[in-house]
C-alpha cells in the first residue's frame, strides 16, 4: 500500500479545516446581520440569541487558531482549478485561459422558445 506524500496530506487537512473556518465566519456574519436587522426577535429569545452569538465567536476563534486565514491558500475550488490549468498552459495569473470555454455549447437556444 503506497502512502500519500506528507505535504499533500497536510494541504488536504488544512483545506478541510479552512472550509470549516469559512463556514464559521459565514455563520457569525449571518448572526450579526440577523441582530442588526432585528429579525432575531422573530425566532429567538434575547438570551438564546446572545448565547448563539457567543458560541459562534468562540467557534470562529478556534477554527482561526487551527487554520489562520491565508489569502493564497483560501481560494474557492473553481479559482484554484482554473489557476492550476492556466499554470499548466503557461497563461499568466489573472488572464482567462482560452481552454476554459473550449467545447462549451448551449444546451438550449432560448431565442427559439
Amino acid at each position: 500500500m503506497s502512502q500519500a506524500p506528507l505535504k499533500t496530506v497536510r494541504a488536504a487537512g488544512r483545506s478541510v479545516v479552512a472550509r470549516w473556518r469559512i463556514l464559521a465566519q459565514q455563520r457569525l456574519d449571518y448572526l450579526h446581520e440577523l441582530g442588526a436587522s432585528g429579525r432575531w426577535k422573530l425566532y429567538h429569545t434575547e438570551s438564546d440569541f446572545l448565547t448563539m452569538l457567543q458560541e459562534a465567536h468562540t467557534a470562529l476563534k478556534i477554527w482561526q487558531e487551527l487554520a489562520p486565514p491565508d489569502e493564497t491558500l483560501d481560494k474557492p475550488a473553481e479559482v484554484a482549478v482554473a489557476q492550476a490549468e492556466n499554470a499548466e498552459a503557461g497563461v499568466p495569473d489573472g488572464l482567462p485561459g482560452s481552454s476554459l470555454l473550449d467545447g462549451v455549447e448551449a444546451q438550449y437556444d432560448l431565442r427559439k422558445l
